[in-house]
This record gives C-alpha cells, structure tokens and sequence, in this order.
C-alpha cells in the first residue's frame, strides 16, 4: 500500500463514526418529516421545504464523504474527484438556497439563522474543494481540515433539524 492510501487508511474510524452518525440522523430527519409532510407541503411552509432540504444534503454529504474514505486502497483521483463533485454541487444547491432565502424573507430565523443554516455549510462546501483540489494533487495534510467541516457541517444539519422540529410541532393523529 502506497503513503497516500495509507493516509487516507489512517482515517478510517473516524470516517466510520461520523458516517454512522450521519446516517442516523438522515434517518430520523426522514422519519420526522414523514410525520409532518402535511405541513412541509404547505405552500405557505416553502421556507421550511428549503430547511429540509439543506439539513438533508448536508447529512448526506457527510455520508458520502464517508463512504469515499472507507473505499480502501485509495488513489488521489478516487478520493478528490469525489469531493470535488459532492462538494461543488452541494456548494451551488447552498449558494442558491441562501438567495432563495433571502427572497423568501424568512419568518423565523432572520439574518443570523440564514448565516448559521446556509453561510456556515457554504464555507465548509468551499473549504472542501480547496481540500479535493490538494487531494488530487497527492497530498494528505489537509485532510485534518476535514475534521472541522465534517463537524460544522454535522452541527449544521442538527441544528436545522431541531428548527425543524420545533417548528412543525406534534404530528397529527388521525381520529
């Protein structure tokens, strides 16, 4: 095994943690929201479908960052370009997010919610293309920056789903 794989190898558990929390949390965002899809359909509720949607890519980037460092025997190229694309595209999904939201007006969460639910993850997005790009050039000290966007990015999302839950209040029971 190459120094770059073994790098990439060293990180394995720390990748199967935060994967395994992110999955997790995927889940009970699904779960909730099934609970409450009434609500999260509601015309009216676009700023919440839009909350929902960002909590869920940014659980699910974390899960397939993840599954692309728990691929063994990396190379460069399986590693960055993976990163590249997860991290570009949920970098323009975030960006226009944002503007949405700032259309929209949101009704709860104001100037600094936007930041904490769209800026936060957007600068994490950005970080990893800086981070994929040093990836494909063979090099493994960035990786540790990984570190605090998988965290920021795991905080993020848990805390929109909070938001979210809160917001939506108790499902409905059928009588």
């Amino acid at each position: 095994m190459d120094a770059f794989a073994q790098a990439v190898e060293a990180w394995h558990d720390f990748y199967i943690m935060v994967g395994t929390a992110a999955a997790t949390l995927i889940g009970l965002l699904f779960v909730s929201l099934s609970l409450n899809a009434s609500v999260i359909r509601r015309k009216s509720n676009a700023d919440l479908r839009a909350l929902a949607a960002q909590t869920f890519g940014n659980f699910l980037s974390v899960l397939m960052f993840a599954v692309v460092f728990l691929i063994p025997s990396q190379v460069p190229e399986g590693l960055g370009l993976p990163l590249v694309a997860v991290g570009g595209f949920q970098l323009y999904n975030t960006v226009s997010r944002l503007l949405e939201a700032r259309r929209m007006g949101p009704r709860v969460w104001g100037r600094r919610g936007l930041t904490l639910r769209y800026v936060i993850p957007g600068v994490c997005f950005a970080t990893l293309m800086i981070i994929a790009a040093s990836v494909l050039l063979g090099r493994t000290g960035g990786l540790y920056w990984l570190v605090p966007v998988m965290i920021l990015l795991l905080v993020a999302a848990s805390r929109n789903a909070w938001d979210l839950l809160m917001r939506l209040g108790p499902p409905r029971t059928e009588a």
